[in-house]
């Protein structure tokens, strides 16, 4: 006898798992046996004629039922002596008991969770020994419900079929008096250490949660409208529940819904009926919290993830979302003006149809259009993330749930709009931008999707007009309209359409935020002076660019960054000036700040240090060039490849032309004399800015001028020689010459400009870029770089690249790569254009647009 005691013992888990497959196969049996007996038409017909407020009640009915187990965890902290924010206790509790309803197992799933989200800092030994007190209560609300339905049973006035579960009643029944017994007269510190205010916790929050369970089974057959006695249901409902329990099936998923079924039918309820009562129960009990206790736990999941992991899952996740939230808008946008374009395909072909996730089937052209159109218009304010466009995408979901609600009511519609409705709540950080700026390549997308949209409607309306020859052609049937009124009416949608897209537009803009400001000569200077520069500071002076500062701790401006924005890009010219150490996190502090008002930074003409630092940011480059470099020390017109230039200065000195070096301030006369100069040097063209310098007294007067004078004394070619504010390179910026000039008067120039700088101690003259020089090279050169390398070689008759090239390649004795670094949001042919049209533009124009602008648009913060 042992021996077999002994050998059930050890084989207890097979016997165990034999009974509930044993339970499940009957169970499964059952369920098919049963709906064989069901009307689901009928079914169908009963949720269609529930009130849309009931269903509201019904949701808040379950939320509040869920409420009471909170209790457990908040008389669980308190043996632990434990005190977790409010807000993580009700969100944990909140997914532990919701979890534990679907799973099911005796609340052994509620235990587990519980020793994960409250054991962790606590000693093991007290952790079990406080879950043991906790878990053999949990079934002392449904014990004295037993107890309470045996006694209606016995001794009531309830239906004879129900006597039957007496067994079951009194089984349940009994576990609350033993417990409660047991945890008096034992003593261990598992079951009997524990005072009685901790005992009626938890025997009132038992109890209080089997009465949320009860009544909101009962509340929600009332609000169906179901003629019950609830004297006789309370029996039922609580026999089910105890076998679903004894048959450890999860959630007691099948066996209760059996009893249920055949309970109530008994009773005399319409088993469809029943059918529903139940699946709106295990709706609103069961599903609907589980699913918040699941959001729960994925944002509990995300925070230990993300501090275990710096933060990057949050942000994979957060942007994954706003991705697939753009691109529902987006989709569903198109296929539901689609949908009203050509409804006839929509019922045709049913594989359209299923991609159609707003499928209506009652909608009127008119709301149709014009919902199609606002999802795509309130997509772009999300895909741009402006914060303005949260609460009008809100907006127009909830209209188009109570449309759906109101004109055609469909579960999968709700469902898939709720979705929708919840992941764009959960995305609100992702709204961070201030105001949107309606970018080329916003225009270029937007653009493409409305005019196909709008035409592909056109052209399918004079298709169907009556004196269009149809038979003269082979078009698909789904072309046709029911009536031209319907086309008129959605013709109307696409016209107030457009007036709203662009209100909409102008809303997100807001009151234009404009980068930078305008140049502090005082601001600039200082910080020029103290931390030095390059061979591009100089030409914030030139003040056709903003200037960006940073300021460090210590409130000292220590980095200068100069750009000019044109729509939205802020291209920034050269490296940044001022302090090295600063210079990637003041580059931080800009591409943010431009992230935060919507423009994207282009660094036009950078250094390899910066595009280092950049990529890091994601972004991306092309090799724009090469700045040429003389070696000012070693430099020397000896050896035989120098030989024309000392040609040329033997021919100079000869000749009795002069070389200077003027210094600030200069005279008027000086002044007209070299605007002479500068003016035959132009000809017909145009002042050009930006990159380079061009003609202005403010300008010049900043530094010295090299002149070379002819033997009249007269100036027949100057250069500016602009600060660098460093010791170790010079450079120049305007460099012309008069029609007077002799040929070789450059290369004079250039000679006395490097001897001169070699005498003032500088280490190496910049001869500037020479464009597009050795980029794309080679065959695995980035496909952009390959594109520009045939415009070098095939665009030398407009632009002489070699030749420039090829002239500064005389004196350079190293060549240093310059770059243009954009953001991946960017489309590089749009980056490209903003760069020809702001280095080329003339200086005289730009400065009537800003003039226009000022007038017109005088609507500029800083």
């Amino acid at each position: 006898m042992k021996k077999m005691l002994q050998w059930i013992k050890d084989h207890l888990s097979y016997f165990k798992t034999i009974f509930i497959f044993s339970v499940v196969i009957i169970v499964f049996r059952e369920l098919l046996s049963i709906s064989k007996t069901i009307s689901f038409e009928q079914l169908a017909d009963i949720f269609q004629d529930i009130a849309i407020w009931k269903i509201g009640l019904m949701f808040l009915i379950g939320l509040i039922a869920v409420f009471p187990m909170i209790g457990y965890d908040v008389i669980l902290n308190k043996i632990l002596k434990q005190k977790p924010k409010k807000s993580f206790l009700i969100e944990s509790s909140w997914m532990i008991n919701t979890i534990n309803n679907i799973a099911g197992f005796g609340g052994l799933v509620s235990i587990g969770l519980r020793s994960e989200f409250y054991g962790k800092e606590k000693d093991g030994k007290m952790v079990v020994r406080a879950l043991s007190k906790i878990l053999i209560f949990l079934m002392s609300g449904l014990s004295i419900y037993s107890l309470i339905a045996f006694f209606l049973v016995m001794f009531g006035h309830t239906n004879d079929y129900l006597q039957q579960y007496w067994i079951w009643l009194i089984g349940g029944g009994l576990y609350f008096p033993v417990v409660l017994i047991t945890s008096w007269i034992k003593k261990d510190e598992y079951i009997g250490d524990i005072d009685n205010q901790t005992r009626f916790g938890l025997i009132l929050t038992s109890f209080l949660e089997w009465t949320g369970v009860l009544g909101s089974f009962l509340l929600i057959g009332m609000l169906m409208g179901v003629e019950m006695n609830p004297v006789q249901v309370l029996p039922l409902f609580i026999a089910a529940s105890v076998i679903g329990i004894v048959s450890m099936i999860p959630g007691e998923l099948g066996s209760f819904d059996i009893m249920m079924i055949i309970g109530l039918s008994a009773l005399g309820i319409n088993r469809e009926v029943v059918v529903a009562w139940i699946l709106l129960y295990r709706l609103f009990y069961y599903i609907v919290p589980f699913i918040i206790g699941a959001v729960f736990f994925v944002k509990n999941l995300s925070h230990s993830l993300n501090s275990r992991y710096s933060g990057i899952p949050r942000e994979l996740t957060t942007d994954l979302a706003h991705k697939f939230v753009v691109f529902l808008m987006y989709f569903s946008g198109i296929m539901i003006v689609l949908s009203a374009t050509i409804p006839e395909a929509f019922s045709q072909f049913d594989w359209l149809k299923k991609l159609n996730p707003l499928s209506f089937h009652i909608i009127t052209q008119l709301p149709a259009i014009l919902l199609g159109f606002l999802l795509l218009i309130m997509g772009r304010g999300v895909a741009a993330r402006v914060k303005r466009a949260y609460l009008p995408t809100i907006g127009l979901i909830l209209i188009t749930l109570i449309y759906t609600f109101i004109k055609d009511f469909s579960w999968g519609i709700i469902i898939f709009l709720g979705f929708l409705l919840i992941i764009i709540v959960f995305s609100k950080r992702e709204l961070f931008r201030e105001q949107l700026v309606y970018s080329w390549e916003m225009i270029t997308v937007d653009g493409i999707i409305f005019l196909a949209l709008t035409i592909l409607y056109v052209v399918i309306g004079v298709y169907n007009l009556p004196t269009f020859p149809h038979r003269n052609h082979h078009f698909i049937s789904f072309f046709f309209f029911p009536s031209e009124k319907i086309w008129l009416s959605g013709f109307m949608g696409i016209l107030l359409v457009t007036l709203f897209s662009y209100l909409f537009i102008r809303y997100l803009e807001g009151k234009r935020y404009k980068m930078g400001t305008k140049l502090d000569e005082s601001r600039a200077l200082t910080l020029l002076n103290t931390y030095g520069g390059n061979t591009d500071s100089q030409l914030i002076f030139l003040e056709d660019k903003d200037m960006f500062i940073y300021t460090d701790q210590n409130g000292e401006d220590t980095v200068l960054l100069q750009f000019k924005t044109l729509n939205n890009k802020c291209i920034v010219m050269g490296d940044p000036s001022g302090k090295k150490e600063d210079f990637s996190v003041a580059m931080e502090q800009f591409i943010n700040e431009a992230d935060r008002w919507g423009y994207l930074p282009v660094f036009y003409e950078a250094s390899e240090e910066i595009v280092m630092f950049l990529h890091e940011f994601g972004y991306d480059f092309i090799k724009m060039g090469e700045e040429a470099h003389v070696d000012l020390p070693n430099f020397t017109l000896s050896g035989k490849k120098m030989k024309s230039q000392r040609a040329v200065m033997n021919r100079f000195t000869k000749e009795n032309y002069r070389f200077e070096v003027l210094q600030p301030p200069f005279s008027k006369d000086l002044m007209q004399e070299l605007r002479k100069v500068s003016d035959e040097w132009l000809g017909s063209r145009k002042e050009k800015g930006f990159s380079l310098g061009f003609f202005s007294e403010s300008y010049l007067q900043r530094g010295k001028i090299a002149v070379a004078k002819n033997q009249e004394d007269r100036i027949v070619a100057f250069a500016n020689i602009i600060p660098t504010y460093t010791k170790e390179e010079g450079t120049i910026d305007l460099m012309r010459y008069s029609k007077e000039a002799p040929s070789g008067v450059m290369d004079y120039l250039f000679i006395s400009l490097f001897n001169y700088m070699n005498d003032e101690g500088f280490t190496y003259f910049n001869l500037g870029m020479a464009p597009l020089s050795n980029v794309g090279k080679s065959k695995k050169s980035f496909i952009q770089e390959r594109i520009a390398y045939l415009v070098y070689e095939f665009g030398s008759r407009f632009y002489s690249f070699q030749g420039l090239r090829d002239y500064k390649d005389k004196y350079a004795a190293e060549w240093v790569s310059r770059y243009t670094l954009y953001s991946r949001n960017s489309f590089i042919a749009y980056v490209m254009i903003a760069l020809l049209i702001i280095d080329n533009a003339p200086v005289e124009k730009q400065k009537k647009m800003h003039g226009v602008r000022r007038i017109l648009r005088n609507r500029y913060q800083r």
